[in-house]
């Protein structure tokens, strides 16, 4: 399997957190998404990565459904729990933690697009959700004590934070739960680059 990407997605790094953790060896295309490969383009039109490109040539996109697939291909180290209710659970967690990499890279690209005269109020409103984002998380831990897609999803969204926007930084036990997660080697080896 051929895995579409850039070292810096949170949702790519997702993803392989998930590979590594099961032991599914992945091909790592990396992508550069100012000239989008025909490669990319032709598994997803979008041209958005993660794009998972099976052996049969199937693409499969978005990483939660990637994630989900990865995690069925075998029962070692289940990363979504398969009882109803603690599925909703990490599934949950794991689309709090999208939504708070989609309010970092935006923030990150407002300020990119517009150096000097980015849009004050949006920046402002989107590290006013970041740094609440962060509060959620940080009294809410206790969910987090497995290592699993939820767990995987709040660090890689931390990561990412961390890597483009340095002044938003966790503090506090969040800082000492991401400090102990990023030491485990699946998230070590997947630590976000230029």
């Amino acid at each position: 399997m051929k895995l579409l990407y850039t070292k810096r997605s949170p949702y790519a790094r997702k993803v392989r957190v998930i590979a590594l953790e099961k032991n599914i060896p992945l091909e790592l295309v990396d992508e550069d998404l100012q000239k989008k490969s025909q490669r990319l383009l032709d598994a997803n039109p979008l041209g958005k990565v993660p794009t998972l490109i099976l052996d049969n040539g199937t693409a499969i996109f978005d990483s939660p459904v990637i994630c989900q697939y990865l995690d069925n291909l075998n029962d070692k180290a289940v990363m979504v729990p398969r009882e109803a209710l603690e599925r909703i659970e990490v599934l949950k967690w794991e689309a709090f933690a999208d939504d708070l990499m989609a309010a970092a890279i935006n923030l990150y690209m407002e300020h990119l697009r517009h150096p000097n005269d980015f849009h004050k109020e949006f920046t402002a409103t989107l590290e006013k959700n970041i740094l609440s984002a962060y509060g959620y998380i940080g009294k809410n831990l206790d969910q987090l004590k497995s290592f699993n897609l939820a767990s995987i999803a709040v660090a890689s969204a931390i990561g990412y934070a961390h890597f483009r926007l340095p002044h938003l930084k966790v503090r506090g036990s969040l800082s000492q739960w991401f400090e102990e997660i990023s030491k485990r080697p699946s998230v070590a080896q997947t630590i976000p680059v230029a």
